[in-house]
């Protein structure tokens, strides 16, 4: 590559991406538009100008320095982790996170799935809208000045939250993209699909345990003995490699980064690092985006997608501000304050376009998709500042116009929510952080579920074919045997999850003795929490058959199952609740008949202590009354009774 064409494209990168940025910037919108817009120019007009060699060579330098400025954003992204900060403040933005990232990616599998997209594609989209962009999210507002600093300072530690969950995710849909992609060609072998799986799980938890502990005393010894410039290259050249070391797992480059960001940030020189390499960061972020910008042509969005940009952009901003809202709600924070910070996140985040990025490099997503991905991300952005303006007038708008009967249903709801955080509150501290532990513990659960029904749902298919050249037999039949194998793995973790449910059922019902002992309340909390115990009293192993039936008819499988097979499966669990319920009545008449009998016996007794007693009362009153003497006169003698006429 010529050194002309080299230096025409950085001159004209930065360049237009500084013009582009300033008239954003006075339309008081992110500089990140300006990056994409000076993108989209480029090649959309620049480029027309330019012969088809020069246009070649500079296309390769873009996916150069694309590459390049993915790897420190991403370091950069992950250095302002600080995992000290999140385990002192950051219980509340776990919660949220871990609330409302599951559900933005039920929710993007649903809408990919009535949309038409196939399974991949779907949580795909799922992952693209689950998070929000740090950046952007902060510069709007800081401009605003509408939250005050404690809940902007939370925001952004949500953000991240959002950024380590999307990190997550990015990894485990990494075999199912590469899956797509060998699929294409004939798929992958189980083989293939365990070993890419192994793969990544050892170089996560090798970089997550073993990097944690040794690259914060790496960067701790060379700063105390070494130049700050010596710290700063090596930083760098960690991060490259280790976004190397993530290619050979068959990750994203990206998640290598950031975790080799998470490392750096646990150093005393983490501030400094960040400080130092942050010049680097921007122009290197700024020719990333100009990367993707250079990917989308305006026809493309005004004319063929424009009708999907805005399905995503209101799939995000809906599922956004619910999930959100729902995570405040649960963390029993006020709903106008979980409100305008739901709002206030509604910026689609650079993981967007990374997973998008990634999803069309795998033939995962067409063109049509990922510029739909782009363009909603763009929009949320411009809308962003708005959407935050006005979101204060219009809750109090909506609380003034909102019918009596449903806001009185809302508050009743509210006061339900006080009223159990009260009855956990009551309990001594070892209960309640009992409870916390038991509701994690019960989350981890549904996430362990879903794991294992995605698993399921990629190796049915090489797994039963295997079976069946292997041993013989009907493909049908492996299939439904691995279904059967499939509901058997589901009952430990739902086992637990029940069980955990049940504990908190059982520490409510606490709470509410102990206040209702120590206000000396005379309603009885058993009565107002029979719900609660109707539930502890349904038979656990019932619950983990209905639950599971549920969950295999659900989940898509790979392959088609018969009806049959699930109607013989529905048989055998409405045989269970009969057995169960008859067995529960019969245990009932004799817990019945045992009270009847312990009743009767009790009255006996009373009968024969009440004789007891009255014969004893019988017995002092036929004794003979003692002699009264005669009562004497005033001269000594006895005096005479007197006469009756």
């Amino acid at each position: 590559m010529e050194e002309a064409v080299i230096l025409t494209a950085l001159a004209m990168f930065t360049l237009l991406a500084a013009i582009c940025s300033i008239v954003f910037n006075k339309l008081n919108l992110p500089p990140l538009i300006g990056y994409i817009v000076a993108g989209i120019v480029m090649v959309n007009v620049l480029f027309l100008y330019q012969d088809a060699e020069t246009q070649e060579a500079e296309e390769e330098l873009i996916e150069i320095l694309k590459a390049m400025g993915l790897v420190m954003l991403m370091f950069c992204i992950g250095l302002e982790i600080n995992i000290k900060k999140i385990r002192k403040q950051g219980s509340f933005a776990i919660l949220v996170a871990v609330i409302q990232l599951p559900l933005m990616v039920l929710g993007g599998f649903i809408a990919g799935t009535l949309m038409g997209y196939d399974m991949t594609q779907s949580i795909v989209l799922g992952a693209i809208i689950s998070g929000s962009s740090t950046a952007v999210v902060m510069a709007v507002l800081k401009s605003q000045n509408r939250l005050d600093k404690e809940h902007i300072e939370m925001l952004v530690l949500i953000t991240i939250m959002e950024d380590i969950g999307q990190v997550i995710i990015l990894s485990m849909i990494t075999p199912l993209m590469a899956n797509y992609a060998a699929g294409l060609t004939g798929g992958m072998e189980l083989n293939d699909i365990i070993v890419l799986i192994v793969k990544i799980l050892l170089f996560m938890i090798v970089s997550i345990v073993v990097g944690l502990r040794i690259i914060p005393r790496v960067i701790n010894w060379i700063s105390d003995n070494v130049s700050d410039e010596i710290l700063t290259i090596t930083s760098v050249g960690l991060a490259f490699g280790m976004a190397l070391l993530a290619t050979y797992a068959g990750l994203s480059m990206a998640v290598g980064a950031f975790l080799m960001g998470m490392m750096v940030a646990s150093s005393r020189k983490a501030k400094e690092i960040n400080h130092k390499i942050e010049p680097m960061r921007d122009l290197f972020m700024a020719i990333f985006f100009i990367s993707i910008g250079a990917e989308i042509y305006p026809a493309s969005i005004l004319l063929d997608n424009i009708t999907t940009i805005v399905i995503f952009f209101l799939l995000f901003f809906c599922m956004k501000t619910c999930t959100v809202f729902l995570a405040y709600w649960v963390g029993n924070e006020s709903c106008r304050n979980g409100f305008l910070s739901a709002t206030g996140l509604c910026a689609m985040g650079e993981f967007a376009f990374i997973i998008a990025a990634e999803a069309l490099n795998n033939n995962v997503v067409d063109e049509s998709f990922y510029t739909s991905v782009i363009g909603a991300a763009l929009l949320s952005m411009i809308c962003l500042p708005i959407v935050c303006r006005y979101a204060d007038r219009f809750w109090d708008k909506s609380v003034e116009k909102c019918p009596r009967k449903v806001y009185a249903a809302c508050c009743s709801v509210n006061e339900a929510r006080t009223r159990m955080y009260e009855r956990v509150s009551a309990t001594s501290k070892k209960s309640q952080k009992a409870v916390f532990k038991s509701m994690t513990h019960a989350y981890i659960n549904i996430f362990v579920i879903a794991i294992i029904e995605i698993a399921f749902y990629f190796i049915l298919p090489p797994l039963s074919d295997w079976g069946a050249s292997s041993f013989g037999g009907d493909v049908e039949l492996w299939r439904l045997l691995i279904l059967g194998i499939n509901f058997i793995v589901l009952t430990a973790p739902t086992y637990y999850m029940i069980n955990n449910v049940k504990f908190l059922d059982e520490m409510i019902i606490s709470g509410a003795k102990r206040i209702a002992n120590r206000e000396g309340a005379d309603s009885n909390p058993i009565a107002t929490y029979e719900r609660f115990l109707n539930f502890l009293e349904i038979n656990t192993y019932l619950l983990i058959m209905a639950i599971d039936f549920v969950i295999i008819l659900i989940v898509p499988n790979a392959v088609p199952i018969p009806m049959w097979f699930y109607a013989a499966v529905l048989a055998i669990a409405l045989l269970c609740v009969v057995a169960m319920y008859l067995k529960k009545r019969r245990q009932s008449k004799l817990e019945m008949e045992a009270a009847a009998a312990e009743d009767a016996a009790a009255e006996e007794e009373l009968a024969a202590l009440k004789e007891s007693l009255n014969a004893e009362s019988g017995e002092s009153t036929e004794e003979p009354a003692p002699e009264s003497e005669p009562e004497e006169t005033s001269e000594g003698a006895p005096a005479e009774p007197e006469r009756k006429e």
